[in-house]
């Protein structure tokens, strides 16, 4: 070979280093893009496979790049400035305590015919925001919907891996250059380069099977250029007969598609009792809404009424006295519809952080008309249903197809190492000057049994007997899921029931007390001597029964909703609809 050629050899491994290190700066979004279309085919084929529908479980674009800060590698990060400012150093003043009934000069208001708190006609209309409006925006911006769906992705990103691992696969791809020198030799420098190249491909069954290409180049720089060339293809081969043969062998294979299902299984799982929760707070929020309305209802009637009483005093027709007690039933009521209102905003804001939402967005949650029924099935209907569609039930039954997999191999890691090998090395002709010149001729071929004398199974039969255990408790575990999922659905109906029975009874307080409080205006009305103590208790006690039966309400629509999941026959979809089975059943028979 001319010194030609070995430069272009040697040009051509230093330009593969080359596109090999820019093939690792530049590859990050192709990696990424790559992975998220395997992971986003697996967990569809899953979901339909397990669930016979799917959803969206997609994570958000992901560009690879990461900030960089100045903290990033600081040992001490984020000190904290031990000084406070100077409102805060303030607000540590003792402040005198105002007279009974006194309120602050910045918050005072003389004229108590008008709101402590009147709105800002300034301030922009909050945005009405349905409970079909929070589900769609928790799937897509909750935080803790976010993390399950992340969960997801990485059990099937398992499966890509293990997927490729039952595949033709490079072991080994390496590039090795050398350079030595010794003096005083007729060779004073020495270059090297091995390229080691091999594929492995498992056997279902146990054993793999290896093809390795070895090329060595070698340049020796003296008195005169020696250069040499050689290489090398081996194929080897492993079969096990009794240890590590048959379905252990595809054991990790079975385990993690299997985990995919599962975590299929888990997400959905996830999204039923999130959407459950959330609406239960959405319905929290419209119960504390109408409590707001009520307040400002009684506050209304009773400010109606000390008007009438101060109207009197001032007349000399009634004792000032009645006038004050009316002036502080009202400012009372006013203040309990303030603190109502508080309680709402504090708890929309919570609301907000749960969905993801910024704090600060103006929303004004309003009912969108779910309507919900008692269901019309018992509780053996209830129950067989419940245990056909429960998806963790279904989970923890498979899982005990895993335990006794795990048994058999257990039982199998027993048995003695019994392994079938084989072998094939082809060299280079070296009578010529060529990395690929192989010769048949110096092919060698080799066979053999390795056999091991089982003398040692100390720790295999304790993981046998463990895994025997292992099972054991995982049956027993199933069949305690079982019966809390029988005494999970028997419960919710209970609720039902008696969130029903709450709700009926509150409406009738509502109707009773309304009349009350029509009775006792309308005596005001007809100038008879009506006591204000009258007139507070029926607005009070309205107001109690209005709220009351907003709660029960909202208990109601919540315990439908349980009673849906805890059976498995809950369904929404993305954009936060409920499935109306009713609705589906006409669109079906429909022309």
């Amino acid at each position: 070979m001319n010194a030609g050629t070995t430069n272009r050899r040697w040009a051509g491994c230093g330009l593969l280093c080359a596109c090999c290190a820019l093939l690792m700066t530049a590859c990050g979004q192709p990696l990424i893009n790559s992975a998220d279309r395997e992971v986003a085919s697996l967990i569809q084929k899953r979901q339909q496979a397990a669930l016979g529908f799917n959803t969206n479980a997609n994570l958000a674009p992901e560009s690879g790049s990461v900030t960089s800060r100045s903290q990033m590698y600081s040992l001490v990060p984020s000190p904290v400035d031990p000084a406070v400012p100077e409102g805060f150093r303030r607000a540590t003043a003792v402040r005198e305590p105002v007279s009974d009934g006194e309120t602050p000069e910045n918050l005072r208001n003389d004229d108590p015919e008008t709101d402590a708190s009147p709105p800002d006609a300034l301030a922009e209309a909050p945005q009405p925001f349905t409970l079909s409006d929070a589900l769609a925006y928790a799937a897509r911006h909750a935080r803790r919907y976010q993390t399950e769906k992340e969960i997801l992705y990485l059990s099937a990103l398992d499966l890509t891996l293990e997927r490729y691992l039952w595949t033709p696969r490079f072991v080994d791809s390496m590039l090795s250059f050398d350079y030595d020198e010794a003096r005083g030799t007729d060779t004073d420098q020495a270059f090297s380069a091995v390229a080691n190249f091999a594929v492995e491909q498992r056997l279902p069954y146990g054993g793999e099977v290896t093809a390795r290409v070895i090329s060595n180049l070698a340049r020796d720089i003296g008195e005169n250029v020696a250069t040499g060339e050689s290489g090398q293809i081996v194929l080897q081969g492993r079969l096990p007969l009794l240890r590590g043969a048959g379905p252990p062998a595809y054991e990790g294979r079975y385990r993690a598609e299997r985990e995919l299902v599962y975590s299929v299984r888990s997400f959905e799982r996830f999204r039923r009792e999130f959407m459950v929760a959330l609406a239960g707070d959405f319905f929290n929020l419209l119960s504390q809404k109408a409590q707001i309305e009520s307040a400002q209802m009684s506050a209304a009637s009773l400010e109606r009424a000390y008007r009438r009483e101060k109207a009197l005093a001032d007349a000399e027709r009634k004792l000032p006295l009645d006038a004050d007690r009316a002036r502080v039933g009202m400012l009372t009521a006013r203040d309990s519809a303030q603190i109502t209102r508080q309680n709402y905003e504090t708890a929309l804001d919570f609301f907000k952080i749960r969905l993801g939402m910024p704090t600060q967005e103006n929303i004004d949650v309003v009912d969108d008309g779910l309507d919900l029924y008692d269901p019309e099935v018992s509780v053996a209907e209830a129950t067989e249903a419940a245990l056909k569609y429960r998806l963790d039930l279904a989970t923890a039954r498979d899982q005990i197809d895993d335990a006794r997999r795990a048994v058999d191999t257990a039982r199998n890691n027993i048995l003695p190492q019994v392994d079938l090998r084989a072998s094939m090395t082809s060299d280079t002709d070296a009578t010529r000057l060529s990395a690929g010149a192989f010769d048949s001729e110096n092919t060698r071929w080799s066979a053999g049994v390795d056999v091991e004398i089982p003398l040692d199974r100390k720790r295999e039969r304790n993981d046998y007997r463990g895994a025997l255990i292992a099972l054991r408790r995982i049956e027993r575990d199933y069949e305690e899921s079982v019966d809390n999922v029988r005494l999970e659905v028997r419960r919710a109906l209970r609720r039902i029931v008696s969130a029903y029975s709450t709700m009926g009874i509150q409406n009738q307080q509502i109707q009773t007390n309304i009349f009350r409080a029509d009775m006792v205006q309308a005596k005001l009305d007809a100038g008879q001597d009506v006591s204000i103590f009258d007139v507070v208790d029926a607005q009070e006690d309205l107001a109690q029964a209005r709220n009351s039966y907003a709660a029960s309400r909202s208990d109601f629509r919540r315990a439908v909703l349980e009673f849906l999941r805890d059976s498995g026959t809950l369904r929404v979809d993305d954009e936060g609809k409920w499935a109306r089975y009713d609705d589906r059943a006409e669109q079906e028979s429909g022309p």
